[in-house]
């Protein structure tokens, strides 16, 4: 599997740091590039935000360990005035909790 959802060329609106719990509804022998659904949600203080991701580096990112990856929310317009570089935000996959990203660029 691979991550072709949503993410076929696809205009990416941040580069982020990204540490995944592996979900309980995937399998032990599953890695970040495995897992098929890669819309996931952005908690901030008062909302969620919708966003895809694809990993820079598929074969070496890992759960539990952080990597990078570009990051496209459903709802760039509003998006962009909420978040800020280098702040750290939970991700959820539906409502399981599942890791965290950190802003680290902004891409134009």
């Amino acid at each position: 599997m691979s991550q072709i959802m949503l993410t076929h060329e696809r205009k990416y609106d941040f580069v982020c740091t990204v540490m995944l719990k592996r979900s309980h509804v995937l399998k032990d022998v599953y890695l970040p590039k495995d897992d098929i659904l890669n819309w996931l949600f952005l908690e901030t203080k008062d909302r969620l935000f919708s966003f895809v991701y694809k990993i820079e580096n598929p074969n070496e990112a890992k759960y539990n360990q952080p990597f990078r990856a570009k990051v496209a929310f459903t709802m760039y317009e509003e998006v962009k005035f909420i978040v800020k570089l280098n702040e750290t935000y939970k991700i959820l996959r539906g409502q399981e909790n599942i890791g965290w990203l950190t802003i680290n660029e902004f891409v134009y």
